[in-house]
């Protein structure tokens, strides 16, 4: 049984990197019900809602496998990177700082894209600051 749960998600995965959204969702979300306490599969239900432009579901996804795994780095930096497009920078922050704190040695290339991330927030709060000024 868990075999099979292994390679559904292989199956989703695949799906998810090829565009195909709707039947990575539709995998994701069964997967979930069959084994709720997996946080890759929360995880991939994630970024299947972050892809699909939801991201208070997303959110919700991320939150819920960081629950299971609080060192899934690639849940936090993509949790992170939704905050930051919804421009709550403090949340973000927070997301990239703990991702980062997982992998202090620096080979893990998601806390590695949150090493990268956290000077896009400096820069886009740099951003808005200036256009409050120009008005």
């Amino acid at each position: 049984k868990r075999d099979d749960l292994l390679r559904l998600a292989e199956t989703g995965h695949v799906k998810f990197r090829h565009g195909r959204f709707e039947e990575a969702e539709q995998i994701f979300q069964g997967l979930t019900i069959l084994d709720h306490r997996n946080a890759y599969f929360h995880a991939m239900m994630g970024a299947v809602h972050q892809k699909r432009g939801r991201p208070v579901e997303a959110i919700m996804e991320y939150t819920t496998a960081l629950k299971i795994n609080e060192r899934d780095v690639a849940s936090l930096v993509n949790r992170g990177e939704v905050y930051l497009r919804h421009k709550n920078y403090r949340k973000a922050a927070e997301d990239f700082r703990n991702a980062i704190l997982v992998d202090q040695s620096g080979v893990n290339l998601w806390a590695n894209r949150a090493r990268s991330l956290v000077i896009a927030i400096k820069r886009s709060m740099e951003a808005d600051r200036g256009s409050v000024r120009r008005r």
